[in-house]
């Protein structure tokens, strides 16, 4: 049951929480009682304490509304040049280097996309603890990173190339895979695991 919640909400509006949970028990003997609630036994419950009875049928609707939410899923990352191209439409024209995360579930369809740092007109210091923590906070499977070149240039430099594969090996021992990592432009992009620059993971 969840009448130490309810109790808990009583308590905070200063009222005695005993005859409220009886007059709570009464109407909703049963916690799936609240998802078969109909208009008719709701008016009469909020009638015994309008306020406080209809802010608790209000915020019991609204966890029920976020129990059902889901993170839209924006494309399938399953295919590196589907990808790429999203990438080079959301960061390739950008005048300042950008670094994004990109944030995958188990069936590879991107639920998040996230600006984690903007640098220079040629560089950008990123931190692989906030790229993680990003994932972490997004429940996220699994990762992909991407950066643009404002040159135009799409080839990875010594720094990309290093800075990529410390984010692989340290995806793989967190649980949390780097799957690719991208360098895109207006015109191009560059993935790493296509170019066998990072492993290809199963």
């Amino acid at each position: 049951m969840i009448l130490a919640q309810v109790q808990q909400f009583y308590e905070s509006l200063g009222h005695h929480p005993r005859h409220e949970l009886d007059t709570f028990q009464r109407y909703f003997p049963h916690d799936y009682s609240l998802n078969e609630i109909d208009d008719e036994t709701a008016q009469a419950f909020i009638a015994h304490n309008p306020v406080a009875n209809q802010a608790l049928l209000l915020g019991i609707n609204i966890g029920q509304q976020v129990i059902k939410a889901r993170r839209p899923q924006l494309l399938s990352a399953q295919h590196s040049a589907t990808f790429g191209h999203f990438a080079q439409k959301e960061i390739g024209g950008q005048a300042q280097e950008q670094l994004c995360v990109a944030m995958v579930d188990t069936q590879l369809n991107v639920i998040g996309w996230e600006v984690v740092f903007v640098g220079t007109l040629t560089q950008v210091t990123a931190s692989p603890r906030e790229i993680f923590q990003r994932a972490l906070k997004a429940n996220a499977y699994a990762i992909l990173m991407v950066h643009n070149h404002p040159s135009g240039n799409v080839h990875p430099s010594a720094h990309d190339l290093s800075f990529s594969q410390k984010l692989f090996q340290l995806g793989k021992t967190m649980n949390l895979p780097l799957l690719d990592s991208f360098i895109v432009s207006q015109q191009d992009y560059w993935s790493m695991v296509e170019n066998q620059q990072l492993e290809r993971l199963a």
